[in-house]
Order: C-alpha cells, then structure tokens, then sequence
C-alpha cells in the first residue's frame, strides 16, 4: 500500500531520533550495497529492525529518505566541518602569506574530511543528482551555500588574496577541488593522497594569494 503523502513526522523525543537515524544508517548501507533504485522501503525497514509502517512514520517514500542523506551530507561539510575549522584561523598581518596557506589548508581539509561515506554510496549521489531534477536542484542549493561560505571567508581575508571576483573564484575553487577529491576518494589514485592535496593546496594558493614577501 502507497504511503499517504505528507504524513512523515519529525521526531522531538530521543527515542524518535534515534529510530530515525537507524533507517537512514540502513537506506544507506542499502544504497551502497545495491543502489538507489534496486532497494525498497521493506528491504530499508527489515535492516533497520522496524516496521514497514515505522518507516512510513518517518519518511513518506524512499526518495525523500534519500534527500534527507544528501542534505546530511552536506551540512557536515557546511557546518561541522567548515565552521569548527574557522576558529583555528588567526588573522595574523605579519605574514598574510603563511596565515593564507592556512586558510586554503583547512578548507582542502574540510571537504575532503566530509567525504568519509562509502565510495559506493557517493557514485549514487553522482549518479541521482544528474538523473533526478529535484535531487539535482538540492546539491546546486547545498553547493551555492558552500561557496557562499568561501565567499564570506574570502572578504573576511581579502587583505591577502589577490583576486577581485571573489564569486567567480569560489565557484572554480570549489569545483576543482570537489573534482580532486572524487577522484581521491570515490575512484581511487595511484599515488598517496596527501601528496595530491598538498599539491591542491599548493596550486590553489599561488592562484588566490598574494605572493609572500
């Protein structure tokens, strides 16, 4: 029987929450294992030991279970991970270069930190997002208000970059280095990866920061 559209319920109890995350913890094990469009609602609720209709309690249909994991994803690296590495930061003008260099550091680290689900997992998200609109839709969201984040960060330091348009240069950042970072995570490069994020890190700060002096 078809799950009634928009009965999903949002949990506020600690027992609600926990059973929540059970079924996403289980539809992405699924997802990984045997794809988006190869697992079901049954298949998602047996693994997460609930009920068929604990799982339609939560989650109207398997698609929007899926939003959830992508809008998941992307707030670790938006908000856990970007913004606990801002502190770290100390403006320091006595060598903008140096304190640059950590700037481009931590927010190469950032994105490669969020990258930590499975290589399996993550080709389904490449995979939905061009395939499915409204996926599609919702990462270009996510990653307009990752690169609206760099672009904060960028006027916050724009006494050491050396670029005007800072839009434009965190579109193409962010772009290059999601790229690097698929390959490094997702397909897999013969080489160590800390030496290709060094050299990420390396290119990106010659093309955005002023040269040391």
């Amino acid at each position: 029987m078809a799950a009634v559209k928009n009965k999903a319920r949002i949990p506020k109890q600690k027992r609600g929450i926990e059973t929540k995350e059970k079924i996403i913890k289980a539809a992405m094990a699924l997802f990984a294992e045997t794809g988006y469009h190869k697992t079901n609602a049954l298949e998602i609720a047996a693994r997460a030991k609930v009920a068929t209709g604990t799982f339609y309690s939560y989650f109207n249909n398997k698609k929007e279970l899926l939003i959830e994991i992508v809008r998941q994803f992307y707030k670790r690296t938006s908000e856990r991970v970007l913004l606990n590495y801002e502190p770290k930061i100390q403006k320091n003008k006595a060598d903008n270069y140096k304190e640059g260099e950590k700037l481009v550091h931590f927010m190469v680290q950032a994105l490669y930190l969020s990258h930590t689900i499975p290589p399996a997992l993550h080709k389904e998200f490449l995979a939905m997002k061009l395939l499915d609109k409204e996926i599609g839709e919702i990462t270009s969201a996510e990653e307009r208000n990752i690169t609206s984040y760099m672009i904060s960060m960028m006027q916050k330091y724009k006494d050491f970059i050396r670029i005007d348009d800072f839009e434009a240069a965190a579109i193409l950042l962010h772009s290059i280095a999601d790229e690097v970072i698929h390959q490094v995570r997702i397909f897999g490069m013969d080489i160590d990866n800390k030496r290709i994020l060094k050299e990420l890190e390396d290119m990106i700060c010659r093309y955005l920061l002023q040269p040391a002096s």
